[in-house]
């Protein structure tokens, strides 16, 4: 009795057990042939990343929920509270399994075949769909930001750049200045200003002969107001001629005869002479011509010394105007040594920060570059992709222990607990059982009572027998149709029942 209940009991209840079946998908991360070829220009989000998080991911409430969304599983379930309840189902029986680094499987088991089929599709195409587009978003993100920050640069490069070249007019330091570098410049500017006033001195001393000359000869124009011809009336004129003729020797000693004091002394010689002749004439009684009125700008002589005087003018203005310049110019270069450390730092900060943003901006130029290839290969769909290579089918055989399996279970763990409670009973049942066990105790037995059978109890019991018997047969036909029911694939008792169930 015990045998037969407790194997039916174990068959009856396997056809009651839920049947759950698995839907399972396989993906395969593919790296596109254009991804190797323009490895080191482009740059592509990481899927080593994308990896290490996938199982979290996919099993995120937002993922989950999003997609029994899509299967419309928020309609059909009655409450809230339901559909928590099927997200948390989802969650926990949803299995991902990696691969290495380029394939992994998805897995969801659930009693309706179709549903486990739906979900798993449409978590995979969903997961793979927002992979893509994160990915592109990604690339358009870094390049958007790439060309801001290249704009914020460039602009950033250029105010540097103005404010180190105002700094420049301003002090008059610039990168290769020293302070040596700047003494040594007004030591020059020193230096050439000696030589300069110098020449300026000499220029001065020529202006101030010539000038002195051009007096002489326009005083030679008028022989009456010119002081070498007070004597020409009185008897010793011939000494003023010995006179001039000895200062014309001593100047041919140092100039030639083309100088200016040679020439005009040669001049005044022969006026003495003309006017000594002229006189000797007027005493023999010969009447003397008319002097002519001599004009001194009709002397080339005096004409030369005048064209000299005006360009040894100009090149005195010149040096006077150069000397002004180099005296503002050593007073500049005082005036930035005395500021030169401070000035030089502040000129340093400035040229270091260029440098940087310099580098900076150089370095963003380049990868602006990469990242428009980076976003044009994402936009071709060029760079790393999904490919299911296994999408979920409709699962037709349950998962787990089958059900026949469990029915020839049950018939040997019924057989097991039928001996069992034999066994049981024997070692729990404490009667005398025959003389025997009394004379091992010690007992002496004087004498037996054999039992005695009448005819009433014999019946009795076996009615009983053939009513566990029959029980027993009974049951056995029963598991017996039940194994041949799945064997051959029949459904007829599962409909009954999903009938019995859903009444």
């Amino acid at each position: 009795l015990t045998a037969v209940t407790i194997a039916l009991l174990i068959v009856v209840g396997s056809f009651f057990s839920p049947k759950k079946y698995e839907a399972k998908s396989t993906v395969f991360i593919e790296e596109n042939v254009v991804n190797s070829l323009m490895k080191g220009l482009t740059v592509t989000p990481s899927m080593e990343d994308r990896i290490r998080v996938l199982r979290y991911y996919m099993l995120s409430r937002d993922m989950i929920l999003r997609v029994l969304k899509k299967l419309d599983m928020d309609a059909k379930l009655e409450s809230s509270e339901d559909l928590e309840a099927m997200v948390k189902h989802c969650q926990e029986t949803t299995i991902i399994t990696l691969k290495g680094n380029d394939l992994f499987f998805v897995s969801f088991v659930d009693t309706d075949p179709q549903f486990a089929r739906d979900y798993i599709n449409t978590l995979v195409n969903t997961y793979v769909e927002e992979n893509l587009s994160a990915k592109r978003e990604e690339s358009f993100g870094a390049n958007r930001f790439l060309s801001e920050q290249l704009e914020f640069y460039k602009k950033k490069l250029d105010e540097i750049e103005d404010k180190i070249n105002n700094f420049r007019k301003t002090t008059g330091i610039f990168s290769s200045v020293t302070e040596s570098s700047i003494m040594r410049e007004i030591a020059a500017y020193q230096e050439e200003l000696k030589n300069l006033r110098l020449k300026k001195n000499e220029l001065i001393a020529t202006v101030n002969t010539i000038k002195q000359q051009l007096e002489l000869m326009k005083q030679s124009a008028s022989p009456k107001d010119d002081p070498f011809f007070d004597n020409f009336d009185e008897p010793d004129g011939s000494d003023r001629v010995s006179s001039l003729k000895s200062q014309l020797e001593e100047l041919l000693l140092v100039y030639n005869d083309q100088f200016p004091a040679v020439v005009r002394l040669k001049k005044m010689i022969a006026e003495l002479e003309k006017k000594q002749k002229e006189q000797q004439i007027q005493e023999n009684g010969n009447v003397l011509p008319q002097q002519e009125n001599f004009n001194p700008f009709e002397d080339p002589v005096f004409v030369d010394l005048k064209m000299r005087m005006n360009t040894v003018q100009s090149d005195l203005n010149a040096l006077v105007a150069r000397e002004k310049e180099l005296s503002e110019q050593i007073e500049n270069n005082k005036r930035v040594l005395g500021n030169f450390p401070q000035d030089k730092k502040i000129l340093g900060d400035m040229e270091r920060e260029r440098e940087m943003s310099q580098n900076v901006y150089e370095t963003l130029l380049e990868r602006v570059g990469v990242a428009e290839v980076s976003k044009q290969m994402e936009v071709a769909d060029k760079a790393t992709t999904f490919r299911i290579v296994d999408p979920a089918i409709l699962p037709t055989f349950p998962i787990g222990i089958s059900r026949l399996f469990k029915m020839l279970l049950g018939l040997c763990v019924g057989f097991a607990a039928g001996i069992a409670a034999v066994v049981v009973r024997e070692k729990l049942d404490d009667t005398v059982k025959g003389a025997d066990s009394l004379r091992s105790l010690g007992v002496t037995v004087l004498a037996e009572i054999p039992l005695m059978f009448d005819s009433e109890h014999v019946n009795l019991d076996r009615r009983k027998d053939k009513m566990i018997y029959s029980y027993a047969a009974f049951c056995l036909f029963f598991i017996l149709c039940m194994i041949v029911h799945d064997l051959l694939g029949l459904t007829i008792i599962d409909k009954f029942i999903a009938v019995f169930l859903h009444a």
